[in-house]
């Protein structure tokens, strides 16, 4: 397999393609004139939010031979790059190939799309492949869907990847979307299939767990009502005293801990979403459920680095040569690295020597080191090494 990652800052779409493609047949580097796969991030701070993309897309890079999404910092090799277009482009050099698989309407047909789901992953049993989920936030949703799929399931799934960031607006939600050939997904997400492939994971935390243990009593949706059976507002108090509570990134240094069953390691972590003035509850970026068992954390950003260098090379003595790199990382992390958030790229890419792609998402979907479980985290960095076999 043969991989490259370009990026541009052309403020126009089509030239912007133009300009990565362009790079492409520059590099005296790459062997072929053309590509068999394109994967594609692109800021919706930047480009229109519309059916436009697709047409640009099919154009340049053929039909149904690209997966896009929206996020508003993407990795780009060794650089950490904002408001931009970044484009892989994978040649399969030997046995590889892949397919994509989409999904649309996750609040309207949810159980029915999740037998879906289940089917099209267990359909891969037996064979080398990596499946690499793109997907929208679809208001909350997508946090619960992926832990229900965990249970569906009947075998452990090798599925990573990560929710598409965007433009957050209160009254409104998150819009960030993904995009495949057959069109806009706005409540939903789209898998791409490597086949033929081998490939490590790993997950970085580095977060320090602190205090006493809680549990939600209360919870609706991505909602704590109440913990230890007393409404949520007294401990929200406690945790804002001397804070700047409209500052909702100030918490980010500070992700619940969801601990599993037997309290003695962490499952998943949560970032706060929002704080309402009344108190009455405390909204996150995942899934919440009543019964959970939470301890709070800190993160400090030479620990949470620290995390990520372990893992990457924790993956690449477990892979060996990598042809290809992934990282899904959470946008709370990246403002909790302050002035050190574009290292992370840095050391992965200098750790694994190879070409390096992903973004800052939203939440982060992979399989736990604890139990094997498919999870929905938040403030992790997941990382992937891949070679084609």
């Amino acid at each position: 397999m043969l991989a490259r990652v370009y990026f541009s800052k052309n403020p126009v779409l089509k030239f912007a393609v133009e300009d990565v493609l362009e790079q492409l047949m520059e590099d005296r580097f790459y062997r072929y004139q053309d590509f068999d796969l394109a994967l594609v991030s692109f800021s919706p701070k930047v480009y229109p939010i519309d059916n436009r993309a697709i047409e640009t897309f099919d154009n340049y890079f053929g039909e149904n031979e690209w997966v896009a999404f929206h996020s508003t910092t993407a990795f780009a090799n060794e650089k950490t790059v904002k408001d931009a277009l970044v484009v892989l482009f994978i040649k399969f050099t030997s046995n590889g190939g892949f397919r994509i698989f989409s999904i649309k309407g996750l609040s309207q047909n949810y159980r029915g799309l999740l037998k879906q789901t289940a089917e099209y992953l267990e359909s891969y049993h037996g064979k080398k492949h990596l499946h690499l989920i793109f997907s929208t936030f679809s208001q909350g949703l997508v946090g619960f869907f992926i832990e229900d799929l965990g249970k569906e399931l009947k075998r452990i799934t090798n599925l990573v990847g990560g929710v598409a960031s965007g433009i957050d607006i209160p009254s409104f939600g998150v819009i960030a979307n993904v995009y495949t050939s057959e069109g806009v997904i706005k409540d939903g997400f789209a898998i791409l299939t490597l086949e033929n492939v081998e490939f490590a994971t790993g997950q970085a935390l580095g977060y320090r767990i602190l205090g006493p243990i809680y549990t939600v009593t209360k919870a609706e949706e991505n909602r704590i009502l109440e913990v230890e059976h007393e409404k949520v507002e007294r401990l929200i108090k406690k945790l804002s005293k001397g804070l700047n509570e409209r500052d909702i990134r100030i918490f980010w240094y500070s992700p619940i801990a969801i601990l599993n069953e037997y309290r003695k390691s962490v499952s998943v972590l949560r970032s706060f979403k929002r704080i309402p003035c009344n108190k009455e509850y405390l909204e996150f970026y995942g899934p919440i459920r009543e019964g959970w068992k939470f301890r709070f954390s800190f993160g400090l950003k030479e620990e949470l680095l620290r995390a990520n260098t372990e893992e990457a090379i924790r993956v690449q003595n477990a892979v060996g040569e990598i042809d290809v790199a992934f990282n899904f990382s959470c946008l709370a992390r990246q403002f909790i690295l302050e002035d050190l958030y574009e290292e992370e790229a840095r050391r992965y890419s200098a750790i694994f020597n190879t070409p390096l792609f992903g973004f800052y998402t939203l939440g982060e979907i992979g399989i736990d080191r604890i139990g094997r479980k498919l999870k929905y985290n938040n403030q992790t960095s997941v990382i992937v090494g891949v070679r084609e076999l």
